[in-house]
């Protein structure tokens, strides 16, 4: 789920992904059964405008996919339909729950 134009999956990022998949299973018992992830490109992620609104569209999509236990982000963002647009609303809001989440830790650290 790349925002930027250039959707290609750098093998280095790839392998470190699947290294803590397979940490992490082990570590809690799962048995996996696969050898490894399947990667997919999603080709209908949202594309930021320029080149420095990159960490607000992170933090958008793993917004998405947390208040999406069904995983239906898939099909939404599937190359098949219209890209998914974010509008300055949905980078906004974020923004506003990035900086409740740092106040509220700020005055728990007082």
């Amino acid at each position: 789920m790349d925002s930027l134009p250039n959707r290609s999956v750098d093998e280095d990022m790839r392998n470190i992904v699947n290294t803590s998949i397979k940490i992490y299973n082990s570590h809690t018992s799962k048995q996996s059964s696969r050898k490894s992830p399947t990667w997919k490109n999603l080709q209908g992620t949202p594309r930021q405008p320029t080149n420095i609104e990159c960490g607000y569209y992170v933090m958008r999509f793993m917004r998405d996919i947390f208040h999406d236990p069904g995983l239906v982000f898939k099909k939404n963002f599937d190359k098949k339909k219209e890209p998914v647009v974010y509008v300055q609303e949905h980078i906004d809001k974020v923004r506003l729950e990035w900086v409740e989440f740092e106040n509220k830790q700020l005055h728990n650290n007082k």
